[in-house]
């Protein structure tokens, strides 16, 4: 009996170590194959953001897919390795179910059909180059469910209308969360290949919910300090920025963070119209997150940001000795907001 008991409990061991490193493999892949595919056709994207914030007086697109919620935004910190393998997740995740049909949001010539990450169904994309120069990638779409018209269309190098079917989201194996993660990813490029947000795009959703700012912190040398207190040199303050968007469990940061010190202006940390690093969509991100803090996978989701973030390195917070505060406001892409201060001391 006992013999029989010890044999069990070393198989359940060994299915859950394998399902693990399983697991590890899937990530790691999938990382791999986001952040690395970058083919020849991105020249062909020069749409201009700004131009068509002006050109179109905000003309907004449908939707590609009946949506449940969003998991990712565009700004979501992805590391499924080391502090190395970081990048900004560069799109959406809309959450959808498997099978249902995904249209063209923007109608436009078909300048791809590819797996991407050859060998993985998972990573089939149809990519459309619409009027205004602005390419959008549809990734995880079922191989099978590609109507025989698109790859027409991308043979012959012609356009479709908008509102064509480009086949139908794929069974997604990973269960995240609790919730069976079934997805589009969406990305949007521009001129010079900039990754832009699709949110400025697509119709508003009926999001009133406001962001939430979490813990801040000292932050030296990467670290989070215990207390309000700091020893002079150099040092940054971390916060836990998040959003929910129709969601209770995908936890995704918010859009636009200012901040203002001391009672002076407000500048803004950044504002997620498009990536730091525009077309590098890992360029800057672990300066705009603190690595040590933060993890964004599909067990843990903690957008830890440096509130002190330049793309030109340098001091921001004050070194003269005395009490300090900051005042931190973020807002979602609709425009809810929530504020917050903190307070601390020079020593």
């Amino acid at each position: 009996m006992l013999r029989n008991l010890k044999t069990y409990l070393c198989m359940v061991i060994l299915l859950v170590c394998y399902t693990l490193r399983a697991n590890d493999w899937i990530h790691s892949q999938h990382a791999e194959a986001e952040k690395n595919f970058k083919p020849k056709y991105f020249k062909l994207a020069h749409g201009d953001l700004n131009k068509k914030r002006t050109r179109s007086g905000g003309t907004r697109y449908p939707w590609p897919v009946a949506l449940k919620s969003i998991g990712h935004t565009m700004a979501s910190y992805q590391r499924y390795g080391g502090l190395n393998g970081a990048y900004f997740h560069h799109g959406l995740d809309i959450r959808a179910d498997a099978g249902s049909d995904v249209i063209a949001s923007a109608g436009g010539q078909v300048v791809n059909i590819e797996n991407y990450m050859p060998g993985d169904d998972a990573y089939w994309e149809v990519a459309i180059l619409d009027a205004e120069g602005f390419i959008w990638q549809y990734h995880h779409i079922e191989r099978e469910s590609i109507p025989k018209a698109i790859f027409d269309a991308y043979q012959n190098k012609t356009s479709i209308a908008p509102g064509t079917k480009l086949g139908e989201v794929y069974y997604w194996s990973v269960v995240t969360f609790g919730e069976r993660y079934h997805h589009i990813h969406l990305n949007i490029l521009g001129n010079d290949k900039k990754y832009l947000n699709p949110f400025e795009f697509l119709e508003l959703l009926p999001d009133d919910s406001a962001p939430e700012i979490g813990k801040v912190s000292l932050v030296v040398n990467g670290n989070a300090v215990t207390g309000n207190s700091v020893s002079g040199g150099s040092y940054t303050i971390g916060a836990e920025i998040k959003d929910l968007i129709l969601s209770d469990v995908f936890i995704v940061p918010a859009n636009e963070i200012k901040v203002s010190i001391d009672g002076n202006s407000s500048f803004t940390v950044w504002k997620f119209d498009s990536l730091p690093g525009g077309a590098d969509n890992e360029k800057f991100v672990n300066q705009f997150y603190l690595p040590k803090l933060a993890c964004g996978d599909y067990s843990c989701r903690k957008p830890i940001i440096d509130l002190g973030f330049r793309k030109t390195p340098g001091q921001v917070f004050p070194v003269s000795r005395g009490n300090h505060q900051i005042e931190i406001t973020i807002s979602d892409y609709n425009g809810n907001q929530a504020r917050q201060t903190f307070g601390w001391t020079v020593n």
